[in-house]
């Protein structure tokens, strides 16, 4: 959530960004320290909060700060995976980023965990990720095999949220 409300340059606490990026030319807040902030108001709400954060819980964020936002997965919008992946890509070739839900254990880490991560760039062959530790680009087709995060709840399978910033006349 915090990667999102970063690109989109915006800052609904009004903390402090000590982190400064000679890349991007932009200050940025300390990880925990955001991350605690949005907890305060919208709490981790998977099985009473112990299993994380649900993508509507998500949107909630997103829309709180300003940005218009929508999830989907396989198995909550009649969408196949296939289709989702397609919507996936529109948003990022649109400079859009998208949350996913992923299953770590695909990406080299602890099996049966999930993390929402950041797609910023999808490639020919490769997905570029933020927010996830050490994991920065992942061959597409075993990105694909984390993104059906088949151990969690139907709702997690091939799940993104979507965010844009409001369109004129939108409430």
């Amino acid at each position: 959530m915090a990667t999102i409300l970063d690109y989109h340059r915006l800052d609904p606490y009004g903390l402090n960004k000590p982190i400064y990026d000679e890349n991007d030319g932009h200050p940025h807040w300390a990880d925990g320290e955001i991350i605690d902030r949005i907890c305060e108001d919208f709490p981790p709400d998977h099985l009473f909060g112990l299993f994380g954060t649900t993508p509507g819980q998500l949107g909630k964020v997103l829309r709180s700060a300003g940005l218009e936002a929508s999830w989907a997965a396989s198995t909550n919008t009649g969408k196949g995976r296939q289709q989702i992946w397609e919507e996936v890509k529109r948003s990022v070739e649109a400079s859009l980023p998208v949350i996913v839900s992923m299953d770590m254990g695909k990406l080299g880490g602890r099996p049966l965990s999930a993390h929402w991560g950041v797609i910023y760039r999808v490639g020919d062959t490769y997905v570029h990720l933020a927010n996830t530790k050490n994991i920065t680009m992942v061959p597409k087709a075993r990105f694909l095999r984390a993104f059906e995060c088949w151990f969690m709840l139907p709702r997690f399978h091939h799940c993104a949220v979507f965010a844009h910033p409001k369109t004129v006349g939108s409430l």
